[in-house]
């Protein structure tokens, strides 16, 4: 059974010129929160259970899942102490998973069509490794894009693609660099995993200087320098809400409406 693991503890440092008090999760796009947009996904994907990763100093995320339309996707709360990386938040939600597969859901990725999630979750289930959602980005969006790594990339006979490398992340703050391309491909934030891939970020913590986070970069570096992770190509636009510049594009190109 796949549980959604859905990280709300960062600080949302990129975007908060716009969110001032409220939680970056919590901002609506087409009449809903982008909480809830995920949550969608998931239910939608068949996901029954998500287990939400945020922190102390954001109740009101636990709020709003108290008071959401009961359905049949039953969400839990963990917190993470302190925002120590996007790695640390999964391993958070270790014990709520158990064995089962790892969905991870980034809630300021946002989608103009269909369930990504699903197609992650089947490309995993279809070829036993872990697996990615790519995105292409070209020269005209990748000032709304925030500074994920490059991928080097094999396409398969089943559609899929080899991840063969991963680039790391720019710095905070910055946005995509095609270096000397016109257009590149990116993991972006829909992942699955089966549940030894907690052992496998407890091993790269073990690797941190002091006081530095706990990325997934690592690890998917691993995975595709093991040849254990593919990656599912993203069809649909892709908006990196978390930014500014990515919020405003989603807001101008979604209309209200259930998760098509």
């Amino acid at each position: 059974m796949a549980t959604a693991v859905i990280p709300c503890g960062g600080r949302g440092t990129r975007i908060a010129s716009l969110t001032r008090t409220t939680p970056k999760e919590l901002l609506h796009v087409a009449g809903k929160p982008l909480l809830q947009w995920t949550l969608e996904e998931a239910a939608a994907a068949g996901i029954t259970r998500a287990v939400v990763v945020s922190s102390p100093a954001k109740p009101e995320i636990a709020a709003f899942l108290t008071a959401r339309a009961p359905d049949r996707l039953a969400a839990s709360v963990v917190l993470q102490s302190e925002p120590r990386g996007l790695g640390d938040a999964i391993t958070c939600a270790r014990s709520a998973v158990g064995a089962g597969t790892v969905a991870v859901m980034l809630p300021d990725n946002l989608f103009s069509a269909g369930r990504p999630i699903q197609q992650v979750l089947d490309a995993q289930r279809r070829t036993g490794r872990a697996a990615v959602l790519l995105a292409a980005i070209g020269a005209s969006d990748a000032a709304t894009k925030g500074p994920t790594g490059r991928a080097r990339c094999r396409l398969r006979d089943d559609g899929l693609y080899d991840v063969l490398a991963v680039a790391p992340k720019g710095r905070s703050g910055e946005r995509f660099d095609l270096g000397i391309e016109s257009a590149a491909v990116t993991p972006i934030g829909r992942m699955a995993f089966d549940a030894a891939v907690f052992d496998l970020f407890e091993a790269e913590r073990q690797r941190l200087a002091p006081g530095e986070e706990l990325d997934d970069v690592p690890v998917l570096q691993r995975l595709a320098a093991e040849r254990r992770l593919v990656g599912v190509l993203l069809t649909a636009q892709f908006f990196d809400v978390g930014l500014p510049e990515g919020y405003r594009a989603a807001l101008a190109a979604l209309t209200p409406g259930v998760y098509p």
